[in-house]
């Protein structure tokens, strides 16, 4: 097995320990059972369980990037671009998210502290951009509107996974009452 190979297959099955028993429970002596290799091999890739940990929040959070941007790169229309900011709301609320879980810890988010800040950064400028643009609107204004439709979107996921409501309705739900708030304003500064 190649070193990238088996670098991500601990990896791996370090995050479905973690979904499983949580991080309280993780050891690396465990982590080498589980992943049938020897504490000397898994101390060769990761000098510690924070670095082991903050590389699989790295790998985690860039692979979640990687399929944001893919979506967004094929969006077209302002509402393409809430169902896919809509959707990752609702899937990252699922408190079983390992990048949730590592997020948790100020020691390992800290390792895409930077990664993180810009990527949000660039993705609000872009919303911003299109509700300006699509609504007619200020940046200033369409800023605020991003932040109450984005605090609607969580707050309804976090809703959603506590009382069982199925991905698809609430995801429609939320652009359903997204695209009224657009449309009121667009009516108003038009």
């Amino acid at each position: 097995m190649s070193p990238k190979v088996r670098r991500d297959q601990i990896l791996d099955v370090a995050k479905q320990y973690i979904r499983r028993q949580g991080l309280q429970q993780f050891s690396l002596k465990q982590l080498a059972v589980e992943a049938s290799v020897s504490e000397p091999l898994l101390f060769h890739y990761f000098t510690s369980r924070t670095e082991l940990l903050q590389q699989l929040l790295k790998r985690e959070f860039t692979r979640s990037l990687e399929s944001l941007h893919t979506s967004l790169d094929k969006a077209v229309t302002l509402d393409d671009i809430v169902r896919i900011y809509v959707a990752v709301n609702y899937d990252q609320a699922f408190e079983g998210s390992v990048i949730n879980i590592l997020l948790a810890e100020p020691e390992i988010a800290f390792a895409i502290e930077e990664i993180r800040s810009e990527n949000q950064r660039i993705g609000q400028k872009m919303l911003i951009d299109t509700i300006s643009g699509e609504l007619g609107v200020s940046r200033k204004k369409a800023a605020m509107i991003a932040i109450m439709a984005s605090s609607a979107s969580i707050s309804a996921a976090k809703f959603s996974h506590e009382n069982g409501v199925p991905r698809a309705d609430a995801i429609q739900t939320v652009i359903d009452f997204a695209r009224a708030g657009f449309e009121s304003h667009r009516t108003k500064d038009q």
